[in-house]
């Protein structure tokens, strides 16, 4: 029993650090300790240990993977297992290594690069691009873009996803990087597993949820001016998700449909865009 509860103690340990909706846990049968995981969030989380497992007495047939990826609405995901060695020794668990939660699949590589972008506003509507892709106010080595727009304006998601994060609670904005964190956001996940963040939106002026399935042209936003802005706009970012680069991310670029939607293309700095479709 005491070995059990050892076990026990450290994975306590780790669930303090675990989303709310994340469970990890054990389970004993016969001569086998396995280490399961739940990931009830909606969409894939990425599990990162900092080192691997001590035991004692015990041994596995597979190597202990330090990067794992757990489905959304998954359960009983194995993570590790321990075989007991010599059943008339002793055996323990002396240390399972610290995690880190990521959302979303850090090892991606496969995504639709070719896949075409509603521009992220209504029909009807133009605005100018005011930086692009490395742009020199902010956007150093970023593609990122942002699109001028009045405090206001609606935002729609410019790809189907489901919406894994926002903040919608800032009413502060300026242009330095003293308010980088200042910015109300939207994050969305898409089928490919690549990310698009709408930042610095209206105080409340976020209309979706965490879980959300959004549809391409839905009104997702009041765009504003929260956050490191030096003016009204809405900046725009694809990207992977990563842990070693700055952000956790690296950014893509992304191809959008313009005009009536015939024509498609990388958008560029200081050019006006308009849709009409």
């Amino acid at each position: 029993m005491k070995k059990i509860l050892l076990l026990f103690v450290v994975l306590q340990s780790l669930i303090l650090f675990s989303q709310k909706n994340i469970k990890v846990y054990h389970e004993k049968k016969g001569d086998t300790l396995s280490l399961y995981m739940d990931n009830q969030e909606a969409y894939p989380m990425s599990l990162v240990f900092s080192g691997f497992p001590e035991v004692e007495n015990m041994k596995t047939s597979e190597v202990f993977r330090t990067t794992q990826i757990i489905a959304a609405r998954s359960s009983k995901n194995r993570i590790a297992y321990f075989i007991i060695d010599d059943k008339t020794k002793g055996w323990k668990v002396k240390k399972i290594p610290d995690y880190v939660m990521y959302t979303g699949d850090i090892t991606l590589k496969n995504y639709d690069k070719e896949y075409k972008y509603d521009l992220p506003f209504k029909a009807g509507k133009s605005f100018n691009i005011d930086q692009g892709y490395n742009g020199s106010f902010s956007h150093q080595n970023e593609n990122s873009l942002d699109i001028t727009m009045p405090v206001g304006t609606e935002v729609v998601a410019a790809r189907d996803g489901i919406v894994t994060d926002f903040v919608s609670t800032n009413s502060k904005g300026c242009p330095t990087r003293a308010c980088i964190d200042k910015a109300n956001y939207i994050t969305i996940l898409h089928p490919d597993g690549t990310f698009a963040q709408y930042y610095h939106l209206k105080q409340d002026g976020v209309k979706v949820n965490i879980g959300d399935q959004v549809k391409k042209g839905e009104v997702i936003a009041l765009s504003g001016n929260t956050g490191w802005s030096k003016g009204p706009h809405l900046h725009f970012v694809c990207y992977l998700p990563r842990v070693e680069k700055d952000n956790y991310r690296e950014t893509i670029k992304t191809i959008f449909k313009i005009g009536n939607g015939a024509k498609t293309e990388y958008l560029v700095e200081k050019k006006r865009y308009s849709k009409d479709y």
